[in-house]
Parts: C-alpha cells; structure tokens; sequence
C-alpha cells in the first residue's frame, strides 16, 4: 500500500520537480513497482534508487513503457541486492531498446543472479552483430551496466560500453562488429547510394584518435580496405551502370567545360568590340582585325 499510495502522490504532482527518488529497503514489490513505473512517467526523475526490494523481471517490464517515452529523463538506476536474474536482464534490454536518457544501470553482477544468458541480453543491447543496421539501431547511450567499476561485467559488454563514451559511437561498433560490409542489399538504390556511403567513411576517418600509434595506423588501414572493398562491391554488383555511369560524368563534365568556354569566348568578343571602339579600329579579312590609326585615316582624306 506504501508505494501505491506514493503512486498516487507523484500522479497529484504531475511534472514535478523530483528528480532523485530513494525507496532502497523499502519491501517493493512487483505490484508495487508497477504502480511506481505509471506514476513517474510525467516527472523529471533523474535518479531511482530500488535496492534492497522484492522486484523480480515481472516487475521490471513494467518499466519498459517508461523507458521508452519521451518525457523519461532517468539517468540512473540502482538495484543492489535485488535478484532479477536473466529474465529480468532480458526485460532491462527489450525495455531500453531505443532509450536515450540511462546512462547507469547499476547492481551487484553476483547478487543479481545473472548467468551467461542474461548476460548475452545485455551485449545484443549495447551493439547487436546480427547485422549492420541492428548494430546501428543498438543502445549507443547507456555507460555502465553493473558495478560503477563494472568488474563483474563481461569484458565484450564494458569494451562496447567503453566505446559509447566516444563521439559516433554506431560507426564505431559497426567497424568493429562487421569485417565485411554487405553492399547488395543497397544495389536497388543503384549509384544514389554510393556518394552516402563514402561521406559516412569519412565521418568514419573523423571520429577516430588524432594520434598517431601503431594501433591508430591499423584501424585507419583497416577502415581505407572497407571502404575499397564497399566500393568495389559496387561495381562487382553493377558493372555496366557503373561503366555508363562513368560516360554520362564524361559528357556531363566536358558540356559543362563547353558553356564555361562559350561563356568566356563570349566575354572575349565583348572585350574586343570594346577595344577596337576605343581604339578605332576596323574589321578587316574575316578572321582578322586592322588597326587603323588616326593620322593614316587624315592621310587618306
């Protein structure tokens, strides 16, 4: 009844100023959690203590909806001694699919009674490999899950979770997740889609280490062979738009070429007529101009 009757407080309240919520050892149980996780979706909580409660993974997925609002702006959740165990893993990754706001999820790796499989849920959150648009669709925000120190964290999660403290974090996981870049599903789009995949090898090239060490000169080695073997897949898949690609540019750059220098031999005559006014000069031969100067012309009168 505690909590429900808080429920209904925080409901009262509405977008409240409340942004730190302890309710650790508070004997919270499934019931009572689903009534918190309705009641705080309009408020500017930032941080929920929860440690120490009865909360199973039933009660956890009641926080799915929160988590996936708008209005959620929590940046941590703790639940030290709580056992959620894998189904509650799997709930906190189905539910934080999409979330921008968490940035801790933080609980005891051994009090949580999380095994390999719970586990597994939280690695497919951070960066799922199955293919390259779920890697980019993955939670590139959250930046501990665990311990603050997180040495009970699986060492594939915490170096995921270490590269979404970089700037693009989704190109990042992609490079390293994919060592070879399926281009044909992109074939449809035809060349539309090549200018776009070689901007986003560049941002690729700009959001890696300025400094120059050996293993900075191999991720940039590494990245120049994808994007070689990107673009050479293209032509592979589509030799003869690629080849009439190439003569369409030709035509397009030499009629471009073409007005400039109709433009110029433009400007050139006008200059010409302008000077030979000034100049008094007179057309001669087709072909060619002569100048006929004042005392010549006197002579001739």
């Amino acid at each position: 009844m505690g909590c429900t009757a808080l429920a209904d407080t925080l409901r009262g309240w509405g977008a409240s100023n409340l942004t730190i919520l302890d309710l650790d050892d508070n004997r919270i149980d499934d019931q009572g959690l689903q009534a918190l996780a309705a009641a705080i979706t309009n408020t500017k909580l930032e941080e929920l203590y929860l440690s120490g409660n009865l909360i199973t993974a039933v009660g956890l997925r009641s926080l799915s909806t929160y988590f996936q609002s708008e209005s959620c702006c929590l940046n941590a959740l703790y639940l030290y001694r709580v056992n959620f165990g894998d189904e509650g893993a799997v709930a906190f990754a189905e539910g934080l699919m999409g979330n921008k706001s968490l940035t801790s999820l933080v609980f005891n790796s051994v009090e949580s009674g999380i095994t390999d499989v719970g586990w597994a849920a939280f690695s497919k959150l951070v960066c799922d490999t199955s293919d390259v648009n779920s890697t980019y669709l993955s939670n590139h925000n959250i930046k501990t899950i665990g311990e603050h120190m997180m040495f009970g964290t699986p060492l594939n999660i915490r170096r995921y979770l270490d590269l979404n403290e970089h700037p693009h974090p989704a190109i990042h996981k992609i490079i390293r997740s994919h060592s070879d870049l399926n281009m044909e599903p992109f074939f449809q789009l035809k060349l539309k889609l090549l200018p776009v995949v070689t901007s986003w090898f560049r941002s690729a090239r700009s959001c890696m280490s300025p400094n120059i060490g050996l293993r900075e000169l191999t991720q940039r080695h590494i990245l120049q062979n994808r994007e070689l073997s990107a673009l050479y897949k293209f032509v592979l898949g589509m030799p003869s738009l690629v080849v009439t690609s190439y003569w369409q540019q030709l035509l397009a750059n030499v009629q471009t070429k073409r007005m400039w220098l109709d433009e110029e031999r433009r400007k050139l005559d006008f200059d010409e007529e302008a000077a030979r006014e000034r100049l008094g000069c007179r057309p001669g031969r087709e072909g060619s101009t002569h100048l006929v100067s004042c005392s010549k012309r006197r002579r001739q009168v």
